[in-house]
């Protein structure tokens, strides 16, 4: 029988298959995903040390709870690594464009336009690469 571990009350709206997991200390796993007006939620159970480094504040909610402002509708929402350090980077889809968020140090990676949209996120390896891609569909 499965037994819940912990309840988190956010009082905003999360959109369905706009969730996902990442470590993006590299250590402790993170619950991101999407909610209203382009903003993405993040809850780290085992760390505090984000809401200080992150912009947005705690909005009200536990101090290991912060929103990041993407400012677009979010289509996708993923995180993988592209062997950085280890860490996880959340990898965001709107409908125009790509980003990969360095969530630890609060800064982007990288930014791509994409003309025809991003719906999907997948990161890793194929067995033609070694080294971790992000594909986008």
């Amino acid at each position: 029988m499965l037994v819940p571990v912990f309840t988190l009350k956010l009082h905003q709206k999360i959109y369905p298959r706009l969730v996902t997991v990442g470590k993006f200390d590299g250590i402790h796993p993170s619950i991101a995903a999407a909610t209203t007006g382009g903003k993405i939620f993040i809850h780290s159970h085992a760390q505090t040390e984000y809401t200080g480094r992150m912009a947005g504040g705690t909005s009200g909610l536990d101090l290991d709870c912060v929103f990041l402002n993407i400012g677009q509708h979010i289509t996708s929402l993923s995180a993988g690594s592209l062997g950085i350090e280890g860490k996880d980077l959340l990898f965001v889809g709107t409908a125009n464009n790509l980003l990969a968020y360095d969530v630890e140090n609060n800064q982007d990676v990288f930014h791509k336009d994409v003309p025809d949209g991003v719906n999907t996120i997948c990161v890793g390896v194929t067995a033609r690469n070694v080294e971790p891609l992000v594909y986008v569909g």
